[in-house]
């Protein structure tokens, strides 16, 4: 399937994948599995619902807009990674660990595709708990063709080209490496390629992320704690 006429629209052929670290957040040590992990949440209702940590999060964000605010808890084992959950009587994550930039990675419609492209979105992101954060890969990013650009930022046959891409400018210098601190406040825009890690201890961690200029539906959902 080639890229769309939106994807080619939205696909830039020069890019910074990059975060601005705003500095610690100054959270009491409260136990993770407090919090109640949220979906889509206006900022008001996740306030309410979210519990102490999430309301400190959203007092540091420095923006006054309308927010919504999604968040993940989870029970990390070993060699596993926040969001890539185990196959039944398997350990080890059930697809191989990718750079994503995408909020919903895979979805070219609708409204999740819809957030995939929309570049005008602003984030903030706070990663609590186990020590296996995401890493990002930073630096700019050319492309020869609006097709080249699309197709990588917006891949229409699977992760994995993307994946050899990002790993050969990685080797060469282009983009660097960086895990994400914990407990820090990060600000990142679209295009920002983020991977999980594998833990190496079992652990919880609790990810916060707010997004200004979404485009999404509140939705106020509430999730389940999650065990992988």
């Amino acid at each position: 399937m080639s890229a769309s006429d939106a994807e080619l629209l939205a696909a830039p052929q020069v890019h910074q994948s990059a975060l601005r670290l705003l500095g610690p957040l100054p959270l009491p040590q409260r136990p993770l599995e407090e919090e109640t992990p949220l979906f889509a949440a206006e900022r008001a209702f996740a306030a309410r619902a979210g519990g102490p940590l999430t309301r400190l999060f959203l007092e540091a964000i420095p923006c006054e807009e309308d927010l919504i605010v999604d968040s993940s808890l989870v029970w990390l084992m070993p060699g596993l990674a926040h969001g890539f959950p185990a196959p039944r009587g398997r350990r080890g994550p059930r697809a191989p660990l990718r750079f994503l930039h995408e909020l919903f990675p895979g979805s070219r419609e609708g409204v999740r595709g819809a957030a995939n492209r929309n570049r005008a979105a602003r984030h903030w992101l706070c990663v609590l708990g186990h020590e296996a954060t995401p890493e990002a890969a930073l630096g700019e990013l050319a492309f020869a063709s609006a097709a080249e650009a699309a197709e990588f930022w917006f891949p229409s046959e699977g992760f994995d080209l993307r994946e050899a891409e990002v790993e050969r400018r990685l080797l060469e210098g282009s983009l660097r490496r960086a895990p994400l601190p914990r407990a820090t406040l990060i600000e990142l825009g679209w295009g920002t390629l983020l991977r999980g890690r594998p833990a190496e201890s079992a652990g919880f961690q609790l990810v916060l992320r707010a997004s200004a200029g979404a485009r999404r539906p509140a939705v106020n959902g509430r999730r389940n704690l999650s065990m992988v």
